[in-house]
């Protein structure tokens, strides 16, 4: 199918404008490795990223990142260890990343700067609980959040406030110089939320915190209830003049915008219209995706070739006895019931991380013929809906996008195809 792989091609387009390999090796010509350089990493990205940092600094550099389970087989790069956790969901990789990590960031002598690598995932990753509070009730939490509807901002106010490492917390224990690389996987790209901003000083409160959890009708834990209320943070002159210092030692190397700026550059502008409708849409995956059809079907009346592209990141409400997929897919379907089998429209929509939600594939592809298709095999796409069981029904009718890892992360990646010609 020529669409497919032209849809598919703007999105590895996207994804490898946002690789370290890529993005990366411009900013580490200011740092000084003169006396050692020491790398703590975390998120998707970790293991690219302390790749491209060894192959830079060599010898001189040690250190410790961590990342997903199943991203990597290898245990080292040269002196850089390699862990890895559980993502969406910490276990017990993430509580000995949290403890490991926060150990060396204590043990580094002043003389040596630290560089932090950051990226979508990390806060999953290096999950280390407050006092009073086990693991096991935070990953019950964390399990509730993400099947909540909550946004990525709303989820990390909470995780912030329960944990020792998030929050400026991992940066606090380092004793010289710091820097923060960061991949970006967040809508407006603010520092503090990547990850939880692990090395950017948290503004919230365990007020604010539980007024999400009730937001979303949480069912109250003790434990929990009183660490959040009883928490206050009294920042001193010097924690203050830390993280403001440390500002200007940060970086957004990649983000949404680059890498859909990147596809956009490779496309014939004069055989395509582009628009791009956000590069950073946010909201209801079923909800969007109207909105997105009505766009497409007014445009297909222009009669002219045109391109809908949009970033962002998506949220799913999960269903009682939800199924399989991701909010990508998610989006795809409900744009597919909405389009309703308009000729000439076609559409690919990919985490660009290469893992939609809860399963292991970017994300789907639809055309006209999507829902007849289904339908031929007797699957109803406002069933599988509903039941947010929609890798299922992509998979069933082989229009799923699986890429692997891409070993980066920048948010979702959408677009939309309007060619008259084939309608």
């Amino acid at each position: 199918m020529k669409s497919k792989q032209f849809l598919e091609n703007l999105y590895e387009i996207a994804v490898n404008e946002s690789l370290p390999s890529v993005c990366m090796p411009k900013h580490l010509e200011k740092l000084d490795a003169s006396n050692g350089i020491c790398v703590i990493g975390a998120g998707k990205a970790a293991v690219d990223m302390a790749k491209t940092f060894h192959q830079h600094f060599g010898d001189k550099c040690f250190g410790t990142v961590v990342t997903r389970h199943g991203y990597t087989d290898k245990k080292s790069i040269g002196t850089i260890k390699i862990l890895t956790a559980g993502h969406p969901i910490p276990d017990e990789g993430s509580v000995n990343a949290g403890k490991a990590i926060l150990e060396l960031a204590q043990s580094v002598p002043k003389q040596v700067p630290v560089v932090f690598l950051i990226s979508g995932g990390g806060s999953a990753l290096l999950s280390l609980p407050i006092e009073g509070v086990s693991f096991e009730e935070k990953m019950q939490l964390n399990k509730f959040l993400l099947a909540s509807g909550a946004s990525i901002d709303e989820i990390n106010c909470v995780r912030k406030q329960l944990s020792r490492v998030k929050g400026g917390k991992l940066a606090q224990a380092v004793k010289g110089e710091f820097y923060t690389l960061i991949i970006s996987d967040v809508v407006g790209d603010d520092p503090s939320t990547i990850a939880s901003g692990p090395t950017v000083q948290d503004t919230n409160t365990g007020v604010e915190a539980l007024n999400v959890l009730q937001k979303y009708n949480w069912q109250p834990v003790r434990s929990i209830t009183q660490a959040l209320l009883s928490k206050y943070e009294a920042h001193d002159k010097d924690t203050t003049a830390l993280f403001k210092r440390s500002a200007n030692n940060l970086t957004i190397m990649a983000n949404a915008r680059q890498s859909i700026d990147k596809a956009i550059s490779t496309i014939d502008k004069d055989g395509w219209q582009v628009k791009v409708l956000n590069y950073d849409e946010v909201g209801d995956a079923n909800e969007v995706a109207k909105q997105h059809a009505a766009i497409a079907i007014k445009e297909l009346e222009n009669n002219e070739p045109t391109l809908l592209i949009s970033g962002g990141e998506l949220t799913v409400t999960l269903s009682d006895n939800a199924g399989r997929g991701g909010p990508n897919q998610q989006y795809m379907l409900a744009l597919a019931v909405a389009l309703n089998g308009a000729k000439g429209i076609s559409a690919l929509a990919c985490d660009t991380d290469g893992i939609d939600g809860n399963e292991d594939v970017a994300g789907a592809f639809i055309d006209e013929t999507t829902l007849n298709r289904a339908k031929s095999i007797n699957l109803t796409a406002d069933d599988y809906l509903a039941r947010n069981d929609c890798f299922s029904y992509f998979n069933a009718i082989g229009d799923l996008i699986i890429t692997g890892p891409t070993h980066t992360n920048v948010n979702d990646f959408r677009v939309i195809m309007i060619d008259p010609k084939l309608s």
